[in-house]
């Protein structure tokens, strides 16, 4: 067997234990873990599978000798759980052995993390804030040195436990409870929190655990700093998105729904998943500034770049004389570009992504860390380039001003010291003393949590986008699990009313499937007029199915009307799906009822009048569509349905009026088609036949469609099959 294949079947070995603990069935998960192990025997493995395995024969064993045991429900969900737990060690155990990157994390965190525990890690975390704040009293001439081997070990540190989070297996309550503290603690640093957070969130999406959710939601609330409760919230938001969840753990999506009972957790979670669809945008705003906007502003500038660097462009002496107002004029076009693109990023765009996407190549974001770690000018990764422009003002004001994401202020850095040289001595005379900086229009929004949170999802984003590794984790920004209003585990809470007008938003946006999704998760209590006009629509027009029912279309029109008798839309849908099935007589009644709610809607009226074509009252149709025609003389839809109603009526002499009238424009493949039958019945062969060349020509259909699309008319007009036959050989 190929190493390939071998691969593959372990995989779905393990894989079959999950689908087993879904369908909570632990004989065949213990039997599907069994086979795989059986390719990779270790004592210690095979060991906890007998454990468990032992423990269920016991249960059994009492329960097959008669008795009863009122415990045996929870003993079972124990077990299940148990079987989780080991199914997620070997799976990350799996991953861990077939991956350079992750038996390297696993080899350089193992002794440290093997040694320390997460309260020794609290300490020295505590000690780092102390030591950090000695570093006041020493003498200037060492405490640089100082500050930077503090740091330097620091970082060490944080990495080494973030690495570890990454490949943890499933927690004990302890380690919980520990990390819990530690989070919370006041006099931890809230950017070693954050980094943690991030590093448990990306372990809990990539292989869920319980207790990292728990951690995550009571960090969420009960941490007083923003920063720390935003990383929280996208976390454990992101790793309910797992199956296993109210499978085996139906008491944490209790305390999930509870929480949901707050008005201001439910409007923050509605900000969160806005947010997650304008950042998974960012390529495509991207395409927008690069095509759009750039243009306009580097066309408007006095610099150019060129391969030696940035350089000022010459005033042209003769522009003001020649062209009096091209400076006015550029720089409006100026303001108008710099204006968009700063409406573009008060409305959720990542605007900066195309840019700093390219600047993620440095070394310094092969640590995974390094995506997360909040900005700060002493990290060592930057620590030399910061003591070689410390005076720097624009670069101090970037840094503390700029609306980037933590990532993008690292990328910035890095890739000013490489392109500093290259700049004009003006320039960075400019930069030097902040006369080049950025607007300070960001300093009162950047301390909001919409803002804290967007960045953070900015960072995340380009982490599961950009990282040489990426593919190793389970990107969260795929539909099943970015598109958390979709999720079961939201429906029936306090969320549905918003989920309502997160549709709304999507299908405003064309996010067409994603609505749809999100509509489906309503439960029967909270489903609102608005709700059944959005799926009936969605069913009618994008042809999708809904749990609710076999027949959504119909369903929530009919719903709807319950609500309001008179609301139009619903009336035209049904109005509409009964013309799709050709029930025309119920079409036409609920044609009558808009029209008595609007006499005067002409795509009522004419709707109307087909209906009755349809009917073949020809005279009822035509009386309606000479007035219409009379209202609206060149209007073709009108013009079509009248010529067409006229030869159903064998009134073929103004039938082809109309078809002339029609025709003398741009021939359209209808009319074609629509009056080589009105010539074919009133008897000219020739040219009606010359209509169905052109009318095949430009559609390439075959030649049998003339028949199969009016064979019930063609049949009425009393065509014989054999002229039928002669026809078609014609053609």
């Amino acid at each position: 067997m190929a190493f390939k294949e071998v691969m593959m079947a372990d995989h779905m070995n393990l894989q079959d234990v999950y689908e087993n603990l879904l369908q909570r069935n632990l004989p065949a998960a213990m039997e599907a873990m069994q086979i795989f192990l059986s390719v990779r025997p270790n004592g210690a493995d095979i060991e906890m599978l007998n454990g468990i395995r032992n423990d269920f024969q016991l249960m059994t064993d009492y329960w097959a000798r008669g008795y009863k045991d009122p415990q045996a429900e929870a003993l079972y969900d124990n077990l299940l759980k148990r079987m989780y737990a080991f199914y997620i060690h070997e799976s990350i155990v799996y991953e861990v052995n077939n991956s350079s990157l992750l038996i390297s994390i696993y080899n350089r965190t193992q002794p440290v993390v093997g040694s320390q525990s997460i309260a020794e890690l609290q300490k020295e975390l505590e000690g780092f804030v102390s030591d950090v704040a000695m570093l006041e009293f020493e003498h200037e001439h060492k405490r640089r040195d100082k500050q930077k081997e503090l740091f330097q070990w620091h970082h060490e540190l944080m990495n080494c436990w973030f690495d570890y989070m990454i490949i943890s297996p499933v927690w004990s309550a302890e380690q919980a409870e520990d990390m819990q503290r530690l989070l919370l603690s006041p006099t931890v640093d809230i950017n070693d929190q954050q980094v943690l957070i991030s590093g448990i969130s990306i372990a809990a999406v990539n292989h869920f655990d319980v207790y990292k959710l728990k951690v995550l939601v009571n960090v969420y609330q009960q941490s007083t700093d923003e920063t720390v409760r935003q990383r929280a919230l996208v976390g454990w938001v992101l790793s309910v998105s797992d199956e296993i969840l109210p499978v085996l753990y139906k008491e944490e999506v209790d305390k999930i729904h509870k929480m949901l009972e707050k008005k201001e957790v439910c409007e923050e979670l509605t900000a969160l998943q806005q947010q997650i669809y304008l950042c998974m945008n960012a390529e495509k705003d991207n395409q927008t500034i690069q095509k759009e906007i750039l243009p306009g502003l580097l066309n408007n500038s006095n610099f150019k770049v060129t391969r030696n660097g940035i350089e000022e462009v010459e005033d042209d002496p003769m522009e003001d004389i020649l062209h009096p107002d091209a400076e006015e004029r550029r720089m409006e076009e100026l303001e108008e570009n710099y204006r968009r693109m700063q409406s573009m990023q008060k409305q959720g765009s990542d605007i900066y992504f195309g840019g700093f996407s390219q600047m993620k190549r440095f070394t310094f974001f092969k640590d995974a860390m390094n995506w997360f770690v909040p900005f700060y000018m002493e990290h060592p990764g930057i620590a030399e380039i910061v003591d070689q422009f410390h005076t720097n003002r624009f670069l101090q004001l970037m840094m503390h001003m700029g609306p980037f994401c933590n990532s993008d202020k690292y990328s910035f850095i890095l890739g000013f010291s490489q392109v500093v040289d290259k700049m004009p001595k003006e320039v960075m005379k400019m930069l030097e003393m902040g006369e080049a900086s950025i607007e300070n229009t960001f300093s009162e929004e950047m301390k909001t949590a919409a803002f804290i949170r967007r960045t953070y999802l900015q960072d995340l984003y380009r982490f599961y986008r950009l990282f040489s590794f990426k593919g190793l984790f389970r990107n969260p920004f795929e539909q099943d699990v970015s598109l958390f209003f979709a999720n079961p585990v939201f429906s029936h809470t306090h969320l549905e009313p918003y989920m309502i007008e997160m549709a709304s938003m999507m299908m405003k946006r064309k996010l067409i499937k994603e609505a749809a999704a999100v509509l489906d998760n309503v439960g029967e209590d909270r489903r609102n007029l608005r709700f059944y006009l959005m799926t009936g629509y969605l069913a009618q027009n994008y042809n999708y199915k809904f749990r609710f029912s076999r027949y959504p279309d119909l369903d929530s029109f009919s719903k709807a009307l319950e609500s309001d008798p008179e609301n139009a839309q619903a009336l035209n849908g049904l109005a509409k799906m009964y013309f799709g099935i050709k029930k025309y007589a119920e079409a036409l009644n609920y044609y009558e009822k808009l029209l008595e709610i609007y006499p005067a809607k002409k795509s009522y009226m004419l709707n109307h009048a087909v209906c009755l074509t349809k009917l073949k009252r020809y005279d009822d149709a035509l009386k309606e569509l000479f007035l219409l025609n009379y209202e609206q003389p060149d209007e073709k839809r009108v013009i079509k349905v009248l010529a067409w109603t006229l030869t159903c009526d064998g009134k073929y002499d103004q039938a082809i009026k109309f078809y002339s009238q029609l025709l003398s424009e741009k021939a359209d493949a209808e009319d074609l088609l629509n009056y080589g039958y009105c010539l074919w019945f009133s008897g000219n062969v020739k040219d009606a036949s010359d209509c169905f060349h052109s009318y095949l020509k430009e559609t390439g259909e075959k030649k049998e469609v003339i028949l199969d699309i009016e064979r019930e008319l063609i049949r009425e007009k009393e065509i014989t099959p054999t002229e039928q036959q002669m026809m078609l050989y014609i053609l």
